[in-house]
Formats: structure tokens, C-alpha cells, sequence
């Protein structure tokens, strides 16, 4: 690439945290900023955000990515987030109210069980608080309000759009009935696009705020799942992803036609918490989880984890769901548990999707996602599902693929199959595999006793 070869930007949003990087033309990371962002428990089953940390987050990693890179040269942003959430907002874009994040478990206690589970957190918040609700001009995915910030443009794509549970009646708009079900009309949530639609452009304010170019085309994108199954190039039969973050996620698109339309990004399974359940026990234990685990032998001396810390979506709609940790005897330790819970959430993903990724038979399985850091976690879970695993040279695969949808929104050359490169290999040691398939029965045993006892 030349010197003055145009950039691509994309930013991704996560649960609980922020990313914004830099593309080449070559897919290649020439710079990167990362925030952390908070989640706060108000009770023992909720999760929720003020989205405006979101925004500070972003325009914080903006200006340090452009210290490194000339903002004349970006033509075009991108953005991903994740799903499942949307963020109230008045006329005038200023955040009403909380965003209720997909791990809050309150509304579903009451839940009808026919609609989406982002459908009942607005109806809860809308009936908790409607005075704030009153005042809400639009429901806004997560990576809609911060392009909205950005460029003042209203707008969503049909895949993000689909994971509100609003969407569903005419084509592009929200179904009227859901919205009076939850307590607000269909005209509160945008029209939805293509992830590939310009929907904007960098404002003059924002510019002055970021360092961005005023006038800089800023693409609509998607949700993080089809942002990373694109940014890994998981093309199904060819090759499966398994995403280890907040959540741990396994899938790939249905066949290389829908990979090219973005259309059928498939989810296997998707455990509630994984990245989460990790930084919570390092939290706990005041130690890096993976060091501290790698002093203990495989199968954690007897010790079983069940990571479900938020309630359980993994084999469906489980509110009621618990974490536990059982085996334990006065003679285990930090790193006994530490093990415990590296190996839990990898069998728990084996669990939900180690069928679906068996009977598709994928002739390769990538990994991204912040815990392919965690070296000893990638070998639990290659064993665990008996299976090696590629991790490619970019492993945040969201931010990848919101640069590759960002590319082709401006017409900018942007093709997966150059973008994408492997950079090793973790294989799926045999005395590993042997130990985890013992453990699983177990596990699964397990699980089913105290799934049994929910109520």
C-alpha cells in the first residue's frame, strides 16, 4: 500500500467495552484504541449501561487512533455493536434512560414467553419509569446511537434491526403490534437498511471532537455477530468461528452466496457468559485467571462450573438459571478454581453447540474474540470440543468485519479471503481430549440436576 492509500475505520461497540481501529487496504491493523466501559448490576439478575460512557469511550479511542494515522486519509467508518439492546433517546439524541443490556434477566421473570427479549426489557422499563418513556423520541440499536452521535442520521440495518424482536411487518419497519405490546408505538424505531447503506457523515461538531473530517461517509454496518462471522470468514462448509468475549458464541454463515449478500449469519449456540464468568472470577480471586490456572491439573481436582451468572440462553429462555461451583473441599484452591472456570465454560459451549458444529463437520474452525488471549483457555477448549483451531492474525473479528462492510458500503476493494490470514494454530491435545471427555458426562449430569431444581 502506498502511502496515501485510503483507510477504512470501524468501530465496535461490545458489552463492556469499546474498540476502534484502522484498515489498509490490505486488511492490515496500522492503529487501535480500547476502552473499557462499565456494566452496573442493580440487582443480582440486571445488567445495564448509561450509554453516554459509550460515546465518551469512542471519541477517547477516535482521538488516539488519529494521532497515529491522518484523518484525511480515512475515507469512510464503519461501525458493529452488540445486539439484542437499544437505547431510548428524545428528539434531540440525549439518552432518556438506561440501556438495558441482552444479559438483564428482570423483565423476563414476567415475560409472556411469545415475544423477543428485548422486546420485554423496554415493556419493563417503559412500565417502570413512563415519564422518562414519555419523552423518548427513538429506540436505537447500540451501534445506531453512537453513528447517530456521529452523524445526526437516524437509520439501522435489517440484522441488527431483526435482534430488537420488533421488526417483523412491513419490509424495513417495525411491526406495530410488538410495539404496542411493549408499551410504545412503531414510528419510535428506524427504518432499516442494508449494513452496507451510507448513512451519514462525520457532523462538523464531531470533527472538532474527534479529529475525524467533517463530511467523512460513515456506513450503517450490523450487529457483532455478523461483523465477526465476516471478519473471521466463516463460510460454512469451509470454516465454523467460535467467539470467546463477553459472551461465547458458535456459528458461521450458511454458504459463500450468503456470506457475499450477508444474509444467514448462523448461530449455533450462544452461552450468556464466558469472557464475563472469567473477569469475575479474576475479580474474586485478584489474580490473572489463566496463569493462576495453568498451576492446577486438568479436570480442576473434581471441581464442576456452571457459568450461568446472568440467567441462561444457551439452550434456550432460562431466567431462573444460577452459576455454581461444586466439588469443593477444604484442600482446593485459587487455582483449582480458576481451572474450574475456564473449563465450564468450555464444555458449557460444547454442551450447546458441540451437536450442531459435529453434524455440520466444518474442515476448519476459527477463533476470535479478546479470549483467544488466554492461551491455556484456547487448549480447554480445543479439547474440549475435540477439534483444532485457527486463530487468524486480526482476532477482533467484529472490528475487522465492520471495516470490510464499510469498505464495500463506499466501494472501497475489501475481499475476506485476503483480509482474513491465519496466524497459528491450537491443537486439540489427546491426553486433553481424553480428560474432557470424561468430564463431560459429568458435566452434563450436572447440569441437568440443577437445571431440574430452577423452578
Amino acid at each position: 500500500m502506498t502511502a496515501d492509500s485510503p483507510l477504512v475505520l470501524a468501530v465496535d461497540q461490545g458489552s463492556s467495552g469499546t474498540k476502534v481501529a484502522v484498515f489498509d487496504g490490505d486488511g492490515t491493523m496500522v492503529a487501535r484504541a480500547a476502552r473499557r466501559t462499565h456494566v452496573s448490576h442493580p440487582d443480582v439478575v440486571a445488567a445495564q449501561a448509561d450509554p453516554r460512557t459509550w460515546w465518551d469511550a469512542v471519541v477517547a479511542s477516535l482521538r488516539e487512533v488519529l494521532a497515529e494515522v491522518p484523518a484525511e486519509r480515512v475515507a469512510t467508518v464503519g461501525f458493529s455493536g452488540f445486539m439484542h439492546t437499544v437505547v431510548p433517546v428524545d428528539a434531540a439524541g440525549e439518552v432518556v434512560g438506561p440501556a438495558l443490556l441482552w444479559p438483564d434477566q428482570r423483565p423476563l421473570a414476567t415475560a409472556d414467553g411469545r415475544h423477543h427479549a428485548a422486546v420485554e426489557r423496554v415493556r419493563w422499563w417503559v412500565a417502570s419509569d413512563p415519564a422518562a418513556a414519555a419523552r423518548v423520541r427513538w429506540y436505537l440499536p447500540v451501534k445506531d446511537y453512537l453513528r447517530f452521535r456521529l452523524t445526526g442520521a437516524v437509520a439501522t440495518d435489517r440484522y441488527d434491526a431483526g435482534g430488537t424482536g420488533f421488526y417483523g411487518g412491513a419490509a424495513g419497519s417495525a411491526d406495530p403490534r410488538v410495539a404496542a405490546y411493549a408499551g410504545i408505538t412503531a414510528d419510535r424505531l428506524p427504518a432499516a437498511g442494508e449494513p452496507t447503506d451510507v448513512a451519514g457523515a462525520v457532523t462538523a461538531a464531531v470533527a472538532a471532537e474527534t479529529g475525524l473530517r467533517e463530511g467523512t461517509p460513515v456506513v450503517t454496518g450490523t450487529g457483532d455477530w455478523m461483523a465477526t462471522l465476516l471478519g473471521a470468514n466463516a463460510v460454512l462448509p469451509a470454516r465454523a468461528c467460535v467467539y470467546l468475549g463477553t459472551a461465547g458464541v458458535v456459528g458461521g454463515f450458511a454458504s459463500p452466496a450468503a456470506a457475499a449478500a450477508l444474509t444467514e449469519p448462523l448461530c449455533f449456540a450462544a452461552a450468556t457468559a464466558t469472557g464475563s464468568a472469567v473477569a469475575w472470577v479474576g475479580e474474586l480471586i485478584g489474580d490473572d485467571v489463566g496463569v493462576l490456572a495453568a498451576q492446577a491439573p486438568a479436570g480442576a481436582r473434581g471441581l464442576t462450573f456452571l457459568p450461568h451468572l446472568m440467567g441462561e440462553r444457551g439452550d434456550g429462555e432460562r431466567p431462573n438459571a444460577r452459576g455454581a461451583l461444586l466439588g469443593m473441599t477444604l484442600a482446593h484452591t485459587r487455582a483449582d478454581v480458576a481451572r474450574a472456570v475456564l473449563e465450564g465454560t468450555a464444555l458449557w459451549l460444547r454442551a450447546i453447540a458441540g451437536g450442531e458444529l459435529a453434524e455440520r463437520d466444518p474442515a476448519e474452525v476459527v477463533a476470535v474474540g479478546g479470549g483467544v488471549r488466554g492461551a491455556l483457555w484456547l487448549r480447554i477448549l480445543a479439547a474440549a470440543f475435540d477439534r483444532d483451531l485457527a486463530v487468524p492474525v486480526v482476532t477482533e473479528a467484529a472490528l475487522l468485519g465492520a471495516a470490510l462492510i464499510a469498505a464495500r458500503g463506499t466501494g472501497l476493494p475489501a475481499d475476506p479471503d485476503r483480509w482474513v490470514r491465519v496466524a497459528r494454530t491450537v491443537p486439540a491435545e489427546p491426553e486433553l481430549v481424553k480428560t474432557y471427555a470424561a468430564r463431560f458426562d459429568e458435566f452434563q449430569e450436572t447440569e441437568r440436576r440443577l437445571a431440574a431444581a430452577e423452578g
